[in-house]
């Protein structure tokens, strides 16, 4: 027997066999520990049948609601009774409603969610063509209110029952009452028109303003480059303000009475009056001991937008005829159209169901009491 052979016989004795078991054994044990994990692994098998349950449900009301047909007879009377089958065949309306649902589904596992029923693109074309639109609204309206929820709850909470708490209070008891249509509508009223003409009351963009000339990047014209972009940034940033304000005044509403709601109630636990006891600033309490903990609501919150982000803001959009996918949803509705309605009622689902599976899990970073 050669040394080389020698070697390799020595490399997989036994003994080194059972210690890569062990190893293997001990990493598999950690893995089941983790907690976390177990807890993810475990959330993700009851997410499947959800899913496909709120699909059926939705797939069957979307069924009842009519025949998209009717939309297409509605424009165009005098179309023939033969042209209308050959449509249906040609759709897939002709099939019995459960064939048409296992064939979506078998589509939607594989990323193909089909073609509209009119313009005949693909739906996630469709989608991506005023899905910016939505995400610039969704976003700029989201990081405001977080930013201005916050600080106005802990204001309130801090000074209770003075005169900056009864005013937070009354601005959260407005926005809940007032719908936000009607807010829209007076913001159009005031600012747009009417009465200052400061704003523009619809619309995303100017028609005389081009895009950024990210061509002129490239082909280093720096001073064109930064023209067109500053231009257009402006324009949109002037487009988007009062629909905004409106989605902001919404949105702070609720979650500055939970913010506020949540630090009152940390704010009488043992450990804050312990830190004041301490010596610590009143600043270094309500941020360091007080915020952290708050945060609870403030989580959900990211939650709730993270997951219905692509749902866009339908009211508003309609209020302001901002050109998002909120807005073309509600079009797709009354024009019946199946597979749109579908592919962006069941991606919200989708993201909605991972979004309160992240924030469970981000509950217990914010607070490690939490068992999960």
């Amino acid at each position: 027997m050669s040394d080389a052979q020698a070697v390799d016989i020595e490399e997989i004795s036994p003994e080194r066999v059972t210690k890569v078991g062990t190893n293997i054994g001990q990493w598999f044990r950690g893995l089941v520990g983790n907690r976390v994990l177990v807890y993810s692994f475990r959330r993700i098998l009851t997410i499947i049948p959800l899913f496909v349950g709120i699909s059926i449900i939705t797939f069957a009301l979307m069924y009842m609601i009519g025949d998209p047909l009717a939309y297409l007879v509605q424009q165009n009377p005098h179309i023939r009774p033969e042209d209308i089958d050959r449509l249906r065949d040609a759709l897939g309306l002709s099939q019995p409603p459960t064939q048409q649902y296992l064939i979506w589904l078998m589509g939607f596992a594989r990323l193909d969610l089909g073609l509209t029923f009119f313009s005949r693109e693909p739906v996630l074309v469709e989608i991506g063509k005023y899905l910016t639109e939505t995400l610039k609204l969704q976003s700029t309206q989201f990081l405001i209110s977080l930013v201005i929820s916050i600080v106005l709850g802990v204001l309130a909470a801090r000074f209770q029952n003075s005169w900056l708490d009864s005013g937070v209070s009354a601005l959260a008891l407005l926005g809940l009452s007032m719908p936000i249509f009607v807010f829209g509508n007076l913001l159009i009223f005031i600012f747009a028109g009417r009465g200052l003409d400061w704003f523009p009351a619809g619309k995303a963009h100017s028609t005389n303003v081009l895009p950024t000339d990210w061509s002129a990047l490239w082909s280093g014209n720096i001073g064109q480059f930064f023209g067109s972009f500053f231009t257009y940034m402006g324009d949109t940033i002037w487009y988007m303000i009062l629909p905004v304000v409106t989605l902001v005044f919404a949105s702070l509403a609720l979650f500055t009475r939970l913010v506020r709601g949540s630090m009152l109630e940390i704010l009488r636990q043992d450990y804050i009056l312990s830190a004041r006891a301490n010596g610590l600033s009143e600043r270094a309490v309500l941020i360091s001991h007080g915020l952290r903990n708050a945060l609870l609501p403030v989580v959900t919150y990211i939650g709730l937008f993270i997951g219905g982000v692509l749902a866009g803001a339908p009211i508003t959009e309609t209020v302001f005829s901002y050109p998002g996918l909120g807005q073309k949803f509600v079009e797709y509705i009354q024009r019946l159209d199946h597979p749109l309605i579908m592919g962006i009622s069941m991606i919200i689902t989708l993201m909605i169901l991972i979004a309160n599976l992240l924030t469970d899990i981000a509950y217990v970073w914010v607070d490690p009491r939490i068992e999960l």
